[in-house]
């Protein structure tokens, strides 16, 4: 019986040990995807949302004063790009699209980038700062946990964005 006992032990230890190891093998690293993606989006939204500002500006002085017929599909929509906000991990900036006096849309132009980590927290919380920007409004919005400093610099562009857009 004594036999018995250190093989099951040994038994028991190994199969525990594969199970612990199979388990972190199977964990995703969530590094590796979004930081991928957050270069891509702050490279594909500098371009595509920096030479509407301009022409959106005054599209939006046109609507105001003559109607619709400027605007055609846009209707009287809006964007407006804020002011950039330092923060301690980087530059951000915020633009606005406005249609009706309500904000249809929020995209961050310029987030932190001061490294890995910065831009993986960016990625993270900026679609919530997006989302909660047009659910509220306004610029009355709630800080996304782990990323205080962006979402003070978010709050700060987009009031400035609001301001511009007469909100």
């Amino acid at each position: 019986m004594k036999r018995k006992h250190p093989l099951r032990r040994i038994i028991l230890g190994t199969a525990a040990t594969v199970s612990g190891v199979v388990l972190l093998l199977a964990l995703k690293q969530p590094a590796s995807e979004p930081v991928a993606a957050a270069g891509s989006q702050n490279a594909g939204q500098v371009p595509a949302t920096a030479p509407p500002a301009p022409g959106g500006d005054s599209r939006g002085g046109d609507s105001r004063g003559g109607g619709g017929g400027g605007g055609g599909g846009g209707g009287g929509a809006q964007t407006v790009t804020g002011d950039e906000a330092n923060t301690q991990y980087g530059p951000v900036q915020v633009s606005v699209t406005v249609s009706g006096g309500k904000i249809t849309a929020a995209t961050a132009v310029k987030t932190p980038d001061s490294g890995p980590q910065s831009e993986q927290i960016a990625a993270d919380s900026v679609p919530k700062l997006n989302q909660a920007a047009v659910t509220a409004q306004s610029a009355k919005i709630d800080t996304v946990s782990g990323a205080t400093y962006t979402s003070e610099g978010y709050r700060k562009s987009l009031q400035s964005a609001l301001d511009k857009a007469g909100l």
